[in-house]
């Protein structure tokens, strides 16, 4: 905020005497505490109106009267005197420059003050308390802008307790108050796009919820933004987050609806819905093809799509937060079917969701605390002189939640891979079964997740682990992810190469029959497969009935509980 100079000069236009009379008044509690002095004895110096006693009372009157003027003129804050009817009497330069009357000398005080905001100001005197108040108002500007003001009010009295003067001394405040609503305005805004952020718009979520009617809110997550940050540029991408923010703003141009930026890439909707709103697909429609337009960047035409997950309601108990889960719920699962994709909020398919969801969240406070444990299962010979003779063990993990049962192991493996947890996992599972193997002497047969299978370090997991244990390499049976490996780059099967040579025996779960899968087998000379349950349509069972001889044939072990298998793991 610019600070008036002080100046030296009073203003103009002022009847001089309202000053003085009122410092009269400030100066008469001075004068009263001044000491009074006994009346002369005989041999003492009189106290008449001519005794010097009385002259140093009068100077000390005259040097207060001077500093409390010298104040009143040079102030950086406005000041402001109104008679006991709230009429302007006086008013110093500060004030005068603050209002924009520092030219206009000759303008009277009374005429300083807008009528409203004289009224304002009269109405703040009659409800103040006794010791005074301190307010916020707005005035007017010299340019006609508002100027907000912090507005101390007083009144001065007499010597009798009479109301002589009221007072207003006003400091200008309109920068601070202009930093404070921008400051505010960022932390409720997107910078990028200039929407509200995520703290915004839960605010006016929170407010559309208790209002009458019903609402739609719409989660979306932009497609392309990280093809864009990558292959373009990232300036580029915070383009395309811009022109994203204007089209959804215009796809619900003529609703009553908030557009807003909540995360990265992720947008929310939210419409208050009218008897002329759309239904969720013409909705959706509408937004797609709204997006759908290229947009240029550096001379490319970018396409543009969107997930989105839609909820409807009108209930009136909701969170807000539980709204936007609802509706995020929405968007995951129709990513699910692919890009571009939308879905409304499935209250069934979400309770159904939910214990696996709670088990993600979970997964790394049950590993910490000791909850995730690992069991052993027999490897069982099916057919032959063996039938029924263990030939392994398989390390299964096993986790009890209450309100779901068991967990799988399959179910860890994937739950470990979607919150990053697969390499601690791997290395303790594998230190764990080694031990175990080891101490009794068997193989031991376990089955890593996807992430676990492609990790470029693997084989440096494995060699710990038999080391650390002592286990021959040749009792470890070590089953990978079958889609991982055959989905994955070539650099991944240096890991099968790796184990081979270590002495390894690799065998591939979830394995399909599919072409790939057998010219990995193949080619890798691995030991053996693991197949899931059997499929229930007959094609695909004679197909699986066809492939079983090969593999066989070509010396490869096959697990499963299905027709031709060699072992089967037990429960």
């Amino acid at each position: 905020m610019d600070t008036p100079a002080a100046g030296g000069a009073r203003a103009g236009g002022g009847p001089p005497e309202s000053v003085a009379a009122l410092l009269d008044v400030l100066t008469a509690d001075h004068a009263n505490a001044l000491p009074r002095h006994a009346p002369a004895g005989p041999g003492k110096a009189s106290t008449g109106p001519g005794s010097a006693p009385a002259e140093r009372e009068r100077d000390e009157l005259r040097d207060s009267e001077a500093r409390l003027r010298h104040v009143f003129e040079s102030s950086a804050t406005g000041i402001a005197i109104f008679d006991p009817d709230g009429r302007v009497v006086d008013a110093n330069p500060a004030l005068r420059r603050m209002l924009g009357h520092a030219e206009d000398p000759g303008r009277e005080p009374v005429e300083l003050f807008a009528p409203a905001d004289l009224a304002a100001l009269r109405a703040a005197w009659t409800t103040m308390p006794a010791g005074g108040t301190r307010v916020e108002r707005r005035f007017t500007g010299p340019t006609g802008d508002p100027l907000w003001t912090n507005v101390a009010l007083s009144l001065a009295h007499d010597g009798a307790g009479r109301l002589r003067y009221r007072v207003a001394v006003v400091e200008d405040v309109t920068e601070q108050r202009e930093l404070r609503d921008y400051l505010r305005r960022q932390a409720l805004h997107d910078v990028l796009t200039g929407l509200p952020n995520r703290q915004g718009f839960l605010l006016r979520l929170e407010r559309a919820i208790h209002r009458p009617g019903s609402l739609t809110l719409c989660y979306l997550d932009v497609d392309c933004v990280a093809i864009v940050n990558d292959g373009i540029g990232y300036e580029a991408g915070d383009e395309l987050l811009r022109v994203v923010a204007r089209r959804l703003t215009a796809a619900v141009a003529d609703e009553d609806a908030t557009v807003a930026r909540i995360g990265g890439d992720e947008f929310v909707v939210l419409v208050e819905d009218s008897p002329g709103t759309p239904g969720i697909p013409a909705l959706a429609a509408a937004i797609a093809a709204e997006l759908s337009e290229p947009v240029y960047l550096s001379g490319r035409g970018v396409g543009v799509s969107a997930g989105m997950g839609f909820v409807r309601t009108s209930a009136r108990d909701v969170a807000p937060m539980s709204l936007l889960r609802q509706a995020h719920t929405a968007l995951r699962r129709a990513e699910d079917g692919g890009k571009g994709q939308w879905g409304v909020y499935d209250a069934g398919q979400d309770a159904r969701d939910r214990p696996r969801l709670a088990l993600l969240a979970g997964l790394p406070g049950a590993v910490e605390n000791g909850e995730l444990a690992i069991g052993y299962r027999p490897v069982e010979h099916v057919g032959g002189p063996a039938a029924g003779t263990r030939a392994a063990v398989a390390a299964r993990f096993r986790l009890p939640l209450p309100g779901y049962g068991a967990v799988a192991h399959e179910e860890c493996l994937r739950c470990a891979d979607a919150v990053g947890l697969s390499g601690r996992l791997a290395r303790w599972l594998l230190a764990e079964a080694c031990a175990f193997a080891a101490a009794e002497a068997t193989p031991v047969l376990v089955r890593l997740s996807a992430d676990q299978s492609r990790d470029p370090d693997l084989a440096a997991v494995v060699v710990a682990a038999l080391r650390s244990s002592g286990l021959p390499p040749g009792l470890l049976w070590l089953s990978l992810d079958s889609a991982a490996l055959t989905g994955g780059p070539d650099a991944l099967e240096d890991n099968l190469t790796t184990l081979a040579d270590m002495g390894v025996r690799r065998l591939l779960h979830g394995f399909a029959c599919g072409v790939a899968e057998v010219a990995l087998v193949q080619r890798q000379a691995l030991h053996g497969v693991e197949l899931d349950a059997p499929p229930a349509e007959p094609l695909a069972r004679a197909a699986l009935a066809a492939v079983l001889p090969l593999l066989r044939d070509g010396g490869v072990l096959v697990v499963g509980d299905v027709p031709g298998a060699d072992l089967v793991v037990r429960r």
